[in-house]
Parts: C-alpha cells; structure tokens; sequence
C-alpha cells in the first residue's frame, strides 16, 4: 500500500482501499516495535507484508507462468526500488535457471515528471538511488540476470534498440503511470513483445495517474484488456 506523500488522492478509484490505510500503518508502527531481526523480515516475509502486496506479486506470478515456453526477455520501465524486478528475476532463477532469459529494467532515476492532467502524482517522487539499487542487486549475484538501462525513456530508447536491435520480450510491466513515458514506450515495447506476450499495466483505469490510460488507448484502441479478479495493482494486462 503506497504511502500518501507519494501522490494527491484522487476521488474515484484511489478512494476504493482509504479506509485500510490508516489500520496498515497503525499495524507498520507496532511491529517496528516488536524488534525483529533483518533476517526475519527476509526468511519470513509473510508475516509482516500485507495481503495487498502479496496480491501484486500473484498477479506478476499469474502473468509470467503463463509466457513459460515462449522466446523472449522480461522487461519494466519505471523501476524505483526494484522489488518487482528483482521478483523477475527469482522466478527465472526457479523457473528458467538454463535459458538465456534477462529481465531489463529502464529508469532515469530522477523520480516522477507528471504533465498537464497528471496533478495528483507529486513531481520527484519514486525516486530511488541508482547506486543503491545496484549494489542491491550485486548483494545478491543477480548481476547477470537483470540488466539496468539508466536513461530516458522519452528521449534515448531509438538509441537503445538501435545498440540491441536484436531484443525481444515475453512479458513486459509499464510501472511508470505517466502519459509521456507510457506513450513513448509503447511503440517499442509493443513491437518487440512477442505473440503471446503479456503486456501489464500497472495504473490502467486509475485516477491518480490517467495518462497512462490515455496513452494506452491511443495506441492501442481495439485490444482487449483483461484484469485480475483478486488484485490490487498491476490493474491490467494485455495479451498480444
């Protein structure tokens, strides 16, 4: 559940879960009393993440079991803190340890940049440290299996495919929510996600960021576009 300084409430969807919040964090408060041990935070996590956050990733899980088989890499553009990224990457250590497989994160690290329309997202948050993030990532090994592209999703992508033209996805998670990122990306992405691939939307049909529907329905007027009955957000996927 997303901190509030994170985003201006809106009056439509965001309303729909306000009355857990105050409860979830009440809870958050108690258990940093409670002392335990960074380890048992990581051996066991289900004690303490909630039931929202465990919907997320079954909804990730749902989405990537069901590419198994097919060719092509992971990718998500708006990373922040890599948590579902790095969940990319455990499942091909589980599920795909011989393949080439490679999960390809794209952000610029500089936070949230909303435009006209995009009033409720707050400039410069979702920002997390490039450096930090890698040497997250370098903790563990996972070097060679998530690969991060530190650049503008806007501007640099031509110059990106034009250096791997050969990259091709299976599933790719649009974590940005903004109009100008989503709308730059798609183009791309589309293109080279393979058939059957699964395009996930994580703000799609959401108040707090509705450029990221706009963008969507602009390149993408006549798919369908399914949603997951028990989750939270991701609150969308396509496939092609």
């Amino acid at each position: 559940m997303r901190k509030q300084a994170d985003y201006i409430p809106g009056d439509l969807e965001s309303i729909k879960h306000a009355a857990k919040k105050e409860p979830y964090y009440k809870g958050m408060e108690i258990i940093k009393g409670l002392n335990y041990e960074v380890e048992d935070y990581i051996q066991y996590f289900p004690c303490f993440t909630g039931s929202q956050t465990i919907s997320r990733y079954l909804s990730f899980y749902e989405c990537y079991k069901s590419t198994l088989g097919k060719a092509g890499h992971l990718a998500e553009v708006g990373i922040y803190k890599g948590a579902s990224m790095l969940f990319f990457a455990k499942m091909l250590q589980i599920f795909e340890p011989n393949s080439f497989t490679q999960v390809h994160g794209f952000d610029w690290f500089l936070g949230n940049a909303p435009t006209e329309g995009e009033e409720n997202i707050v400039p410069n948050a979702d920002m997390e440290s490039y450096e930090r993030l890698m040497a997250l990532i370098n903790a563990q090994g996972l070097d060679n299996i998530v690969k991060v592209h530190k650049l503008d999703v806007i501007t640099e992508l031509t110059a990106f495919f034009e250096k791997y033209p050969h990259l091709q996805f299976k599933m790719v998670f649009l974590d940005a929510g903004m109009y100008e990122v989503v709308k730059a990306a798609l183009p791309f992405f589309w293109s080279r996600l393979v058939k059957g691939g699964i395009l996930i939307l994580d703000q799609y049909n959401y108040d707090i960021a509705p450029g990221e529907t706009r963008a969507v329905k602009e390149f993408l007027p006549d798919v369908e576009i399914n949603t997951f009955p028990w989750g939270w957000m991701p609150t969308a996927y396509i496939v092609k």
